[in-house]
This record gives C-alpha cells, sequence and structure tokens, in this order.
C-alpha cells in the first residue's frame, strides 16, 4: 500500500486513510461525490461521478482505495475508485 504523498499521476495505486471531509454537489449540477482521504503524510480527493450519495462514506470513515491517480489544478484526484469502508465513522476499533 502507497502513502498519499508518494503518488505519482497517471498509476494505479491503493491507498488507506480517512475521510476529512465531504462534498455532494448540488441538484442542478452533474451528481458527483467528492471526499478528502487523509492518510497522515497528504489528501487525496476522491470522486464519484454521477452518484448523489455513497452509504457509508462520510467524515470519520476509514477506506482502503484503489484507482488511477491524477491532478486536478494542483491537487491530486481519483475519479471512481473502487473502495471498501473498513470502519465507519464513530465505530471502536477492535
Amino acid at each position: 500500500m502507497e502513502t498519499v504523498a508518494a503518488v505519482d499521476d497517471r498509476r494505479k495505486v491503493h491507498l488507506a486513510g480517512i475521510i476529512s471531509s465531504l462534498v455532494i454537489l448540488p441538484r442542478s449540477a452533474a451528481p458527483a461525490v467528492e471526499a478528502e482521504l487523509d492518510d497522515g503524510t497528504g489528501t487525496i480527493a476522491l470522486v464519484w461521478l454521477g452518484r448523489d450519495r455513497i452509504p457509508g462514506i462520510e467524515p470519520g470513515a476509514r477506506l482502503e482505495v484503489t484507482g488511477f491517480a491524477a491532478r486536478r489544478g494542483g491537487r491530486r484526484v481519483m475519479y471512481n475508485p473502487r473502495y471498501e469502508i473498513t470502519r465507519i465513522s464513530g465505530q471502536e476499533d477492535s
């Protein structure tokens, strides 16, 4: 598993971190869910196009994601990544 700080553009990566923020674009725009994944080394925007919500994707949730990294406006982004929710916000670690 890589770190966000080590992500190169246009390369498939596998990352894990915590959702630090979530934006759902208004209904007047094309539907999309955008979340910031923070792994402690940096953040990457995760964007799911064509969705207006994703159950379990919320601030504080821990995810593992796989997809192709890119840059948009100088920041790291991953479109429509495959994801696994490994801990839901407020859930205790066992």
